[in-house]
Order: C-alpha cells, then structure tokens, then sequence
C-alpha cells in the first residue's frame, strides 16, 4: 500500500534545515493551540486531527533517523506505523507509549516543568513538622529599645522510644502489601490518546516499602509526643505592628526524620491614644490656649520610651503649627536610627470671663489705634 505523502516540515511551520531546538519550540507552541482540550474554536474534531497530524510530524522530525529517511524518500514506513509510536501491532492505537516519550513534552508545554523518568530512591519522604503561630503585645516604648520574651506553649517533639517511625523499639515493620515492598505503584488510564502508565508512590508506606508491624507503645504509633517548650522571642527596635518574626525549627517534630516546623510570632503594638505612628515617626497633639498662643509658652511632651520633654512655644503661634522634635521618635529596624516626634499645636479658645473682656477690649483699641498710625 503507497504512503500518504505529507510535509512534515510544513505541518510544524519549519524550514527544512530546522535545527532540533527549532522543530521542539515549533511542536510547543501548535500544541498550545491545537490540543483537544485547549483549542478555543467551535470544530473540536478539526482539532483532533490536526493535533493527531502535529504528533505524526514530530514523531518523526524529532528522531534522526526517521528524519533522514523521510527527506530521502518523503515517508517513514506505511502510515499505520506511523502513528503506532513504539506499541506492537495488537496494542490500542495511540500517540504515546509506555516510556512517555511524546508525553513529556506536552507535560513541559501545559505544566511547564519537567517529570523525572528516574525513580526516587527508596525509603519514606523526609517531611517538614507543621508550623505553630501565636502572639505577643508589646509597648510603644518596648519598639524604643527592643524586649525579650519567653513564650511557653505545647508542641509536638520526636518520641525518643522509636526515633519518630512509630514503630515497637523503632524496628517493628513489615512488607507492605499495597505495593508488595517495592514503595511504588503502577497504574493504567485508557484515553482518547491511548493507555498512559503512571508510576507513583505507594500510599499505603509513603514509598518506604514497608509499615509498621507492631506499634510504639509509647507515642502510639504516631512518631511524636506532646510536650511543653519554651523559647526566647527577640523583638527588635523598630518592629511594626502587624510584623511577624519567625523562629526556625520550633515548631511541631517533622516526620520520617524531616526538620521540625518554625514558630511564627505575630507582634501587636500597643500605641498610647496620645500617639499617632507612621513609619518611623510620632505625632502628637499639644493643647494650649489662645493667651498661651500670643504671649508664648512652654509644654512638656511625653517621649515614647517615658518621661517628658519640655517644647517652646514662641509668641504668636498660629493653631496647626507643627514643631519637629528631631530623633525622638520611633528606631528604624533597619538601621536602628530614629524617626521624628511630631507636635502640632492646638489651640483652645474659651468664653472670657467679665474681667478677661475688659483687659481683651483695651487690647483691641491698642492694636486698632496701631494700625491707624
């Protein structure tokens, strides 16, 4: 039976001399677009096809040798060979064989990585212990200086009985059935492409090939006990409210020997009414009166860390007038130097007493006659 002569070179849009690079990047970016399940247009069938056509074409383009003979003689074989790809003649027809070989790629082009077709090692998946999260509040004037505190909570540890397998004296195991020891199974899915064969590791051990026969009296097979711990919480300078630090390895005991889990610690500042922060600076109202604000005073300003600061208010101040007192606010945790505390004046005007209006009118017919002059 003659060979259906088709240009594999055209159905994947490369030249003739296409390198190998070339004809892989052309294959992608078509079945991007013309894979059944991707394919935005109304003919799904159209695409079944020209998918079926783009596969035929790189099977063949792809593999030097095939690619020789059919720019020799413009076929490779009888078209049901073709597109047989490695099956023997009483298999399901498909595109892909049991290696993956054609899968892969198309794995790499919708997923984006690379499968390994190297089995991992035997034995159980070290795994990390499970973080453990909590809280603390702390002062305005501890972000002064920083603090240290000590968080006492319950955690899960490695039971020293079995060194975490949760076996009888850690050696009580036997061969799992699941997967017969091996730690891995091997399934079979039947598709519109043809059967794909997937090996995965066994549920049932983890992919360690064996399970515990007897288990560990003291954890109860689980690998972990219960126990309270105590650990050391540096809040640094600086430290925003709504920060998180993280403490590596106090967290609950990982399994199959993996690292423990981390303890985050969420940290809440407590910031006087008084104060507004941002950032690394303060702000801070001063109230005065109308009397304060013409003739001039003095306020005492209370400092984030404690105590007070005395502040000049010269004669004529205007209400909203903002005075900077420079390096008393909060540290930079980056580089621990201060921020500004930032006063703006308020100024408070009362009903005059009898007497204050008699002395306020005297005032204005000075200032009235002044402006005469």
């Amino acid at each position: 039976m003659a060979a259906s002569r088709k240009d594999y070179y055209s159905i994947l849009g490369v030249s003739r001399d296409a390198s190998k690079e070339d004809i892989k990047k052309a294959y992608r970016k078509l079945v991007r677009e013309w894979h059944p399940d991707a394919y935005k247009g109304d003919d799904k069938k159209d695409a079944e096809d020209k998918f079926k056509e783009i596969q035929e074409a790189y099977h063949v383009l792809s593999d030097p040798e095939k690619r020789a003979m059919f720019d020799k003689f413009g076929y490779v074989g009888e078209p049901s060979e073709r597109v047989r790809y490695g099956r023997t003649s009483g298999s399901s027809g498909g595109f892909f064989d049991e290696s993956f070989g054609d899968f892969q790629d198309i794995f790499d082009v919708f997923f984006g990585g690379s499968r390994s077709r190297t089995r991992e090692s035997r034995g159980q998946q070290a795994v990390k212990g499970e973080d453990i999260h909590a809280s603390v509040t702390v002062d305005l004037k501890d972000v002064i200086s920083g603090k240290t505190i000590y968080l006492e909570y319950g955690r899960s540890s490695t039971c020293n009985a079995c060194g975490g397998n949760g076996s009888e004296n850690g050696t009580s195991f036997r061969s799992c059935p699941n997967c017969g020891g091996s730690g891995y199974v091997r399934e079979e899915h039947r598709s519109f492409f043809g059967v794909f064969a997937n090996t995965r590791v066994c549920s049932t051990c983890e992919g360690g090939g064996r399970i515990v026969e007897t288990r560990c009296s003291k954890c109860s097979g689980s690998g972990a006990l219960k126990e309270k711990h105590r650990v050391k919480v540096n809040v640094p300078p600086g430290v925003e409210d709504g920060s998180t630090l993280r403490i590596t390895g106090h967290g609950n005991a990982g399994k199959s020997g993996g690292p423990g889990g981390d303890m985050y610690v969420m940290v809440r500042v407590k910031v006087p009414d008084h104060y507004k922060r941002r950032g690394t600076d303060l702000y801070y109202i001063a109230e005065i009166d109308y009397i304060e604000a013409v003739l001039g005073t003095t306020v005492e300003v209370p400092l984030p860390e404690g105590g007070l600061e005395n502040l000049t208010i010269p004669q004529g101040t205007n209400p909203g007038t903002v005075f900077r007192m420079k390096n008393l606010g909060i540290p930079s945790i980056s580089n621990s130097r201060r921020g500004d505390l930032n006063v703006t004046v308020k100024v408070n005007i009362t009903k005059p007493s009898s007497k204050e209006r008699k002395i306020l009118h005297e005032i204005a017919k000075i200032r009235k006659a002044k402006v005469m002059e």
